[in-house]
């Protein structure tokens, strides 16, 4: 007898439907299950077999073949053990067939029967949803994950015996209630470090907070213990919530990772700080099997890299085409897929490698070769996709002690959510989300930034004089358009100003030895 079930596979963050067909047969007894299985689905045969047999529902000697297609695609995740398990019972007629019908099955069982939560359940309820299927069959622990999506009745079960009673119709599905799921939680960020504990660092405060408000990318350089990291730490405070549809993103995402989601949609933008010791599949996704790595993890949030020379050539090159491309391809002998990675770059790096070249009161201890070396770890065109590069210059006693404290984190806050409202009414038309994202080539960037002509002469004069690369020219000119949405005298739709086009050039001031422009 030939039977059907459905389950989903995982590729990258997104999900596609599995069909399990089971077919039982005249021949040697006999459980094979073909279908491209890896990873923990090589072991399903052993769990499936164990968990029908100790729940009571074991398994005549019979030729059992179980396929799960597409067969060209690889499967790997132990959450297709209850869909293997419902369709060999509907197979040999413990359950009834349409008793499956537009169902979706997810969990891994457990040798007893007990059904336990496996990775990924948002993201397979999100494809049920998509592919019309009217409820999804998970494990208790995982109901307030797959219930966050709307429209999809989630029934939770605890173990193999009771669901085939309930399939049997000899007693009911209790079906998860969505107004219990957990949801985006409240948009204010939690207990921090306040920018106002930060006295001094006028340029480096400001170009944090147009680097939030416009979406920007920002390197700080300068000696050690001036603040660099000191400032970086108190960006969670200044990040405005997600929107519900990014925050399901950012939780599908994590949950891929393997990270738990007890509390619902992440609703906060990610900060992720990875160590220089990473390595690239840690930082740009991969492994076996593969996973998001610490940009995607980091998508629609801030990706922190302290000390950026000290980082693996190949992961700070690696990060180029993320960079422009907002998304991370991974491609092997064996499969292709996408990451979204839509993160905002913040580094920082000392200016040579005892950090003190051009330090005031500290004297370079390194020689010129030295310098270019530690210099060159970051190349010329990763530079060019930085958008902010802003020196922090210490302070002396004197001058720190007669510094005044910043504004809080919460009023800088406020400015940068007038200045991303302004980019959305820009912006409503386009598919472009914040100022970072207009492209410089084709008609957009003169629609969308326009300079008044001073504004251009000054543009054209600092090209120039520094040699810029046009890719370096488009990025002065949307960190100019930010500074002007920041401005709540100036008018959104007035082309930019000479005195934005000129502190945009103050915030682009390379060390001194670095000649990548």
């Amino acid at each position: 007898m030939l039977s059907h079930s459905y389950t989903a596979g995982i590729l990258g963050v997104e999900g596609y439907v599995i069909t399990v067909e089971a077919d039982v047969g005249v021949g040697l007894p006999c459980l094979t299950i073909v279908g491209q299985l890896s990873g923990a689905l090589h072991e399903a045969r052993e769990r499936v077999r164990a968990a029908l047999d100790n729940c009571g529902q074991p398994i005549p000697p019979r030729k059992q073949i179980v396929n799960l297609a597409p067969a060209e695609q690889r499967k790997d995740s132990p959450g297709c053990d209850l869909a293997i398990a419902c369709a060999l019972l509907a197979a040999h007629g413990v359950v009834p067939a349409d008793s499956l019908a537009g169902t979706m099955l997810w969990g891994e069982l457990a040798l007893d029967g007990v059904l336990r939560p496996a990775t990924g359940t948002l993201v397979v309820a999100d494809t049920a949803r998509q592919h019309g299927f009217r409820r999804i069959i998970v494990a208790e622990a995982s109901a307030r994950e797959a219930a966050m999506i709307p429209g999809l009745e989630v029934v939770p079960v605890r173990d193999l015996p009771g669901l085939v009673t309930a399939l049997r119709g000899e007693q009911e599905l209790r079906s998860c209630d969505h107004a219990a799921a957990p949801s985006v939680a409240a948009g204010l960020p939690g207990p921090g470090p306040d920018l106002s504990d930060v006295r001094g660092l006028a340029l480096p405060r400001r170009a944090l907070e147009i680097m939030i408000a416009g979406g920007h990318n920002l390197l700080l350089h300068g000696p050690p213990g001036v603040g660099k990291t000191m400032l970086a730490r108190r960006i969670p405070g200044l990040l405005p919530p997600l929107e519900h549809e990014d925050a399901l993103e950012v939780t599908k995402i994590h949950g891929v990772a393997r990270r738990q989601i007890p509390d619902g949609l992440i609703s906060r933008p990610p900060v992720r700080m990875p160590h220089h010791t990473v390595s690239v599949a840690g930082l740009l996704g991969g492994g076996n099997p593969p996973r998001p790595g610490e940009v995607s993890l980091a998508h629609r949030g801030v990706l922190f890299l302290d000390e950026l020379p000290e980082f693996p050539r190949a992961c700070v090159e690696g990060l180029r085409e993320p960079l422009e491309d907002g998304a991370v391809s991974i491609v092997r002998a064996r499969y292709a897929l996408s990451y979204p990675a839509r993160f905002q770059l913040m580094a920082t790096m000392n200016p040579c490698p005892c950090g003190f070249l051009g330090h005031p009161e500290r004297v370079c201890t390194d020689s010129p070769a030295a310098v270019q070396r530690y210099q060159g770890r970051v190349s010329g065109p990763f530079i060019d996709r930085i958008d902010l590069v802003v020196p922090v210059t210490p302070l002396t006693r004197e001058e720190l002690a007669a510094a005044e404290f910043g504004e809080s984190s919460a009023t800088v806050r406020e400015r940068i959510l007038v200045a991303r409202a302004r980019q959305r009414v820009r912006l409503a038309d386009s598919p472009w989300a914040n100022n970072a994202q207009i492209p410089a080539t084709g008609k957009a960037i003169e629609h969308l930034c326009p300079l008044t002509k001073d504004a251009h002469l000054l543009l054209l004069g600092l090209a120039r004089r520094r040699n810029l690369s046009m890719r370096a020219v488009h990025r002065l000119r949307r960190v100019a358009r930010t500074i002007e949405d920041l401005d709540e005298q100036a008018d959104p739709s007035a082309p930019i100003s000479v005195d934005a086009v000129a502190l945009a050039a103050r915030m682009r001031r390379l060390p001194d030895t670095l000649t990548s422009e």
